[in-house]
């Protein structure tokens, strides 16, 4: 793989003013095979691969972080939300489908990666909750305010925590109960992501920003503008702080906060840095461009 470090000076933008969260050991862009492009990527619990999605959002690949090689895994998937297992062999993700009566409907579907076979999880709906989580070797998705659980290791299947937007509403889903819990009340939620310890939501609330609550919603506290933000760790978090001219994103950096609000500067101005997805153990961070480039960003403590 050939890697392209950038400048010390580059690296270090707006750190300095700023408290030190993580380091941030390397940023290098990964040489894609000729014809790739990555919208939306998600890193595999252990760092060693992404899944990317298109510039159409339509076509699911498997990106070697190594060695920069792909695989297709899907030419009908969605990249938003894809989920992949603890052992790194399924991903689970979206499938959209348009019905004789020209309605859309949203399955849940898995793919071995070493046997490239697809298994559908649920069937095509339009009650599907726009979240589901992979844990345990169990998909737990929510339809209709209901967990349907399924196992994808062959051992019995256990429930996990969701959080899910359903109509701008931001719900949680606990023991197969689903609550609506929306910490400001009725708004239009977005981007939700439960912390690693499952105790703490992030998420963002359109014309306020972004914010941490408990698991129940109790306790919302504001960390100011962050898309798409994402777990580091159970304290640290990472989102993207973009600028738009109403039609294109113009700017876009990296940012790391911790509960309190304190931020650093993880990206430099000279790259559109956008959609961070985070290895569970924190170490390695991707992100992808608006020109469909792939970045990994290595972290410590």
């Amino acid at each position: 793989m050939k890697n392209f470090i950038f400048s010390a000076l580059a690296l270090c933008v707006g750190m300095a003013a700023s408290a030190q969260l993580v380091n941030v050991e390397s940023v290098s862009k990964i040489s894609l095979p000729q014809g790739v492009y990555v919208n939306v990527p998600t890193i595999s619990p252990d760092g060693s691969f992404v899944v990317v999605s298109d510039l159409e959002n339509t076509t699911l690949k498997s990106i070697d972080l190594a060695t920069g090689s792909s695989k297709l895994l899907t030419d009908n998937g969605s990249g938003h939300g894809v989920k992949i297992s603890d052992d790194g062999r399924t991903v689970v993700f979206r499938q959209r489908t348009v019905g004789k009566n020209h309605l859309t409907k949203t399955g849940l579907l898995s793919v071995d990666r070493v046997s490239g076979k697809t298994t559908e999880i649920v069937k095509p709906s339009r009650n599907l909750n726009a979240g589901f989580t992979v844990a345990n070797g169990t998909v737990t998705a929510v339809e209709k305010g209901r967990a349907k659980t399924k196992s994808i290791n062959g051992a019995k299947a256990t429930a996990a925590p969701v959080v899910s937007i359903n109509y701008g509403h931001l719900d949680v889903t606990v023991d197969g109960k689903t609550t609506t819990i929306d910490p400001q009340g009725r708004g239009s939620y977005l981007w939700p992501a439960l912390s690693p310890d499952g105790t703490k939501i992030v998420y963002w609330l359109a014309g306020a920003g972004c914010f941490v609550c408990n698991l129940d919603g109790s306790n919302p506290v504001k960390l100011g503008v962050l898309r798409a933000t994402t777990w580091i760790d159970n304290n640290t978090l990472v989102g993207m702080h973009d600028i738009d001219d109403g039609s294109f994103i113009i700017s876009s950096e990296l940012i790391a906060t911790d509960l309190r609000g304190t931020r650093q500067t993880l990206t430099g101005s000279d790259v559109i840095a956008l959609n961070p997805s985070v290895s569970a153990d924190g170490k390695t961070l991707v992100f992808s461009t608006p020109d469909g480039e792939l970045y990994m960003v290595k972290l410590s403590k």
